[in-house]
């Protein structure tokens, strides 16, 4: 049974909007043209991470693989605490050491992660990840993207233990893009505190959303992550990457995943001072009705695009391509504009993989329940990225 009725009662009255009003060609404007009305000053919100005692701010900050130092400096002048990184993001800990460099320690929470599967190349990633950051402990240490049980073998337990023993981590986590695959293994082996699982609007429903309930009444944390990819504006029209004024779609985006109280906060990804102060609004503003109509439009828009990673296509290509994988890198290009993230992860499938062009089929077997145009996306995945 859902944790939180009331929230899903709304949501359901939000999607029951008439589609076609919205999804007229004039539907996303007239949403963002409505006059704004009075608003409190925006403020820092603190929420409970499982059975932690950390207490991260609502919205985090995703470092990346490009750092934006000014604005990450700025993030922490205005009270946001917890910072997502990772070891195999190029430079990214390195980079990030420099600017909390003087700060209090103790008033941020630093959580990075090994790609590693192997105990002892996991214990050489952490130490290495403290010693870029220039700290003694990491806050949460991540195993990164692990969406099968297989993928966290003993030895990897093993590793993550010694890491928590040694007060080098102070909690456990791992991130996933399939947290349903994944839940009853976190909850049965008792090592990790926290799960990092991709969760937005357009992503979320209810295996995600049972999911989060389900670690919610178990006292494991739950980060958010790709919050706001889907709603971030990148223009779709050229997929050159670059910003496209699409209003307050990632503020309304993080609005929605925070109504969910089993979130303990999101790691969305800022590049400017202006995206950093709309996406901060998010903690202290309540999610409205023009907040859901927004971001239905947004998803309308986006349908043909976007990978909502139901995986219902996994398994089904004939020709063994891993369909949702190849689309969520193709969205780290066409929807974050980073290209260095989608090709590197596009070099990680096997060389045969890499190999097959959608293109030679007449016809693709995969027929989308999102209405994603699976063929077209792949191909071009493959133009881009191969």
């Amino acid at each position: 049974m859902s944790s939180n009725p009331s929230r899903r009662q709304f949501l359901q009255a939000g999607m029951a909007l008439p589609a076609a009003g919205l999804v007229s060609p004039n539907s996303l404007e007239s949403v963002l043209q409505e006059p704004p009305k009075a608003k409190e000053p925006p403020k820092v919100v603190y929420r409970t991470l499982g059975k932690t005692d950390l207490k991260p701010s609502g919205v985090g900050y995703g470092i990346g693989y490009v750092p934006y130092t000014d604005v990450v400096a700025r993030s922490l002048d205005m009270g946001i605490n917890y910072f997502d990184t990772a070891r195999d993001y190029k430079d990214s800990e390195r980079i990030f050491s420099g600017v909390i460099k003087g700060r209090q320690r103790d008033k941020i929470i630093i959580a990075t992660k090994s790609p590693s599967y192997k105990k002892e190349q996991i214990l050489k990633d952490l130490d290495t990840s403290l010693k870029e950051l220039g700290t003694d402990y990491v806050d949460v240490w991540h195993l990164h993207a692990r969406d099968t049980p297989a993928s966290i073998p003993d030895g990897a337990l093993e590793a993550m233990r010694i890491a928590k023993q040694s007060g080098k981590a102070r909690y456990l986590g791992f991130s996933c893009h399939k947290p349903y695959a994944m839940v009853d293994f976190i909850i049965n082996t008792k090592v990790f505190d926290v799960m990092q699982m991709t969760y937005s609007y357009p992503i979320g429903g209810r295996l995600r959303n049972d999911a989060v309930d389900k670690l919610r009444e178990a006292g494991i944390g739950v980060i958010a992550m790709k919050v706001v990819v889907a709603v971030s504006g990148l223009n779709l029209a050229d997929f050159a990457g670059k910003p496209k004024a699409t209003g307050e779609g990632p503020l309304a985006g993080i609005k929605w995943v925070l109504t969910n109280p089993g979130i303990g906060t999101t790691v969305p990804h800022m590049r400017t001072i202006e995206e950093l102060e709309m996406n901060f609004r998010a903690m202290s503003e309540p999610y409205t009705a023009k907040d859901e109509q927004l971001l239905f439009v947004l998803n309308e828009q986006i349908r043909p695009d976007y990978c909502r990673m139901c995986y219902e296509c996994e398994g089904k290509c004939p020709k063994g391509v891993p369909v949702a994988e190849v689309l969520r890198f193709l969205a780290y290009h066409d929807f974050c504009g980073n290209y260095h993230q989608a090709a590197m992860s596009f070099k990680g499938l096997a060389k045969e993989i890499r190999d097959v062009r959608c293109s030679d089929c007449s016809s693709c077997v995969i027929q989308c329940p999102n209405g994603v145009h699976v063929q077209e996306r792949l191909i071009r995945a493959q133009e881009l990225l191969a």
